[in-house]
């Protein structure tokens, strides 16, 4: 998954005196980890202690995390075993960069209620926050297993898990997370998440179906109307990806991706002048994406808009200088395209033609990498989509005779009924 979206849920907790208390305490919400402010209502509480508390969460609430700093430790001063005060004081020093503090006064939280399952998540959260993914992973855990119900904890590990790059440690988690979830709204979040998870472990077809469920529990949601257009290209649907995507424009027209996809679906469609009004669109939400740069120059010259696509071509080799070309960079996307042709070579076309695209992203000028994910698309039986690209290398770089050579050996081979073989192995980065 790109970065992990957020899920906006407030975190409120009861504060509780007695073991029965603590027992019907709510569950504390996940939104800390997410980037959303912590929020933390006492009640329960001597009168003073229970508004001064409910004082400072409204702070942290409105983000003015310094003097909800400044007023927690007064409280703390006179409670310094207090851990609801020690909870929301953690949480706001988390916000203030004052990242030493922050930690001790966690863990300090846990220790006094180590059986307490909504601190551990409260100190999960914040450690979250802090960057302390381990610290935060294992709070969590123990969160859940003091209270197995805990939806936001699981959505928690599940996304630590993700962005980690464990996908397949994630999914159970985020399997349990949206059981027990029972708001509409959350659970049509929880179903988009799990479909860009279920993508990443390469289960297309339940990717296809987490998104659908989000989409008939929230038909508005524009980014899983652009993640079903997505799995459905991978499902080489190209007609229903297309629909995808321009229902994604219709509900979210400033969503650069969305434009950015249904740009590409209609280039491989071959209506240029549509691909060229929504790259164009575009490349004006997102200007430094060389790669929507480079596909809204091929279509402005499929288009016939020759200077356009001049214009813009320019642009794209003074973005390319400008960038920062350090070596560990280019060992990267060496590394990255070699993946990629090992991938090939090892007969995992699909897997091949999703690490060229990423080369791509990076290099969209990188002629070897262009070729290689036209021939894996080829193999895959995806001849227009590697003919596309190959003649989209051909209209920016027109001397280039490789490209041109495997151009006509494609052609010979796409009009060859049941024709599978393409040119040669991938080449090397």
């Amino acid at each position: 998954m790109r970065a992990s979206p957020a899920v906006p849920n407030r975190l409120p907790s009861v504060r509780g005196r007695s073991s029965a208390r603590r027992r019907t305490r709510a569950p504390l919400r996940a939104g800390a980890l997410l980037g959303v402010s912590l929020a933390v209502i006492a009640v329960g509480a001597e009168p003073p202690l229970s508004e001064s508390l409910a004082s400072a969460a409204r702070l942290i609430d409105a983000g003015q995390f310094p003097v909800a700093v400044a007023r927690l430790r007064e409280i703390v001063s006179e409670y310094p075993s207090d851990v609801d005060a020690l909870v929301l004081l953690g949480s706001a020093l988390s916000h203030v960069s004052r990242r030493d503090e922050a930690i001790g006064v966690l863990i300090r939280a846990a220790e006094l209620s180590p059986g307490e399952p909504w601190v551990h998540a409260a100190v999960g959260s914040a450690m979250a926050r802090l960057g302390e993914m381990g610290a935060a992973l294992h709070a969590h855990k123990r969160a859940v297993e003091l209270d197995p119900v805990l939806a936001e904890s699981h959505l928690s590990i599940a996304l630590i898990f993700a962005g980690q790059g464990e996908p397949a440690s994630a999914a159970p988690h985020m399997a349990e997370a949206i059981a027990l979830e029972t708001d509409r709204s959350k659970r049509a979040r929880l179903h988009f998440l799990n479909g860009k998870l279920q993508g990443e472990l390469g289960a297309l077809q339940a990717a296809r179906g987490e998104f659908e469920r989000s989409i008939a529990l929230a038909p508005d949601r524009g980014e899983a109307h652009l993640g079903l257009g997505l799995v459905r290209l991978r499902l080489q649907q190209p007609d229903q990806a297309r629909r995808s995507f321009e229902r994604a424009v219709q509900i979210s027209g400033t969503d650069s991706e969305a434009h950015y996809q249904l740009g590409l679906a209609l280039q491989r469609a071959r209506e240029y002048a549509g691909s060229a009004r929504h790259l164009q669109r575009a490349h004006e939400l997102r200007p430094d994406d060389q790669a929507i740069v480079y596909n809204l120059t091929r279509a402005l010259h499929s288009a016939g808009r020759n200077e356009d696509a001049a214009e813009f071509r320019e642009r794209l080799s003074r973005m390319i200088a400008a960038k920062d070309r350090s070596r560990e960079h280019e060992l990267a996307t060496a590394e990255l395209h070699g993946e990629a042709v090992r991938l090939d070579r090892a007969g995992d076309h699909s897997g091949a033609v999703e690490k060229y695209a990423e080369v791509l992203r990076y290099e969209p000028l990188n002629a070897v990498a262009r070729r290689n994910l036209a021939l894996a698309l080829c193999r895959l039986g995806r001849w227009d989509e590697g003919i596309g690209e190959l003649e989209g290398l051909l209209r920016v770089s027109p001397d280039d005779a490789e490209t041109a050579r495997i151009l006509a050996i494609v052609l010979d081979r796409a009009r060859k009924p049941g024709t599978v073989a393409v040119p040669g192995p991938p080449l090397q980065p």
